[in-house]
C-alpha cells in the first residue's frame, strides 16, 4: 500500500476523518488505509481546481480541507454500505458535496492557479507547399551535368 504524506498528498487530518466515518469503519481499519481515500479526493479537488499544491496560506485552504474531510469520510462509509439502498443515498450525499464544493469554493476561488496565463503557441507551417514565405527545394542544386561528344 503506497504511503501518503498530509500537506502534500492530502490536507484534511487523518483523525478527523476516521470521527466523521465512525460508526462503519472497523477496529483494524488503518490510518493508512484513511490517507488511500484522503488522496483520491485531495486529487479529485486539484483536478476541479486546476491547483495541485493548495498550501495553509491561501485563502481557500479551510474550505479545502472541510470539503476533502467530508467526502473522503463519506467514501470511507460509502465503502461499508449494507446494501444498494444505503450506497444509493451515500453516492447522493458525495455528489451534493462535490456540487457545493464546485459552487461555493471554485466559483468564488481567490488563489491563483496559473492556468489563465496558459496559451497555445503557433507557429508558421515549415513546407514550402503550406507556407509561400519558403521557398520550394531546388533538387537540380546536387546533380552535376557532364558534356558528352557525338
Amino acid at each position: 500500500m503506497p504511503t501518503y504524506v498530509q500537506g502534500t498528498d492530502f490536507i484534511s487530518d487523518t483523525g478527523e476523518v476516521r470521527r466523521l466515518a465512525r460508526n462503519v469503519i472497523p477496529a483494524d481499519f488503518t490510518n493508512d488505509q484513511i490517507t488511500v481515500y484522503q488522496y483520491e479526493v485531495y486529487s479529485g479537488i486539484g483536478t476541479i481546481t486546476g491547483k495541485h499544491d493548495w498550501d495553509a496560506l491561501d485563502v481557500e485552504f479551510g474550505s479545502l480541507q472541510l470539503v476533502e474531510k467530508e467526502i473522503a469520510a463519506l467514501e470511507i462509509k460509502k465503502h461499508f454500505a449494507d446494501s444498494p439502498e444505503q450506497e444509493a443515498v451515500i453516492d447522493g450525499l458525495i455528489d451534493s458535496a462535490w456540487n457545493r464544493f464546485k459552487e461555493n469554493i471554485v466559483g468564488y476561488q481567490e488563489t491563483e492557479t496559473g492556468d489563465e496565463s496558459s496559451s497555445i503557441l503557433e507557429t508558421d507551417y515549415k513546407s514550402w507547399n503550406l507556407n509561400s514565405n519558403v521557398d520550394p527545394p531546388n533538387r537540380l542544386r546536387n546533380t552535376t551535368i557532364t558534356e558528352v561528344d557525338f
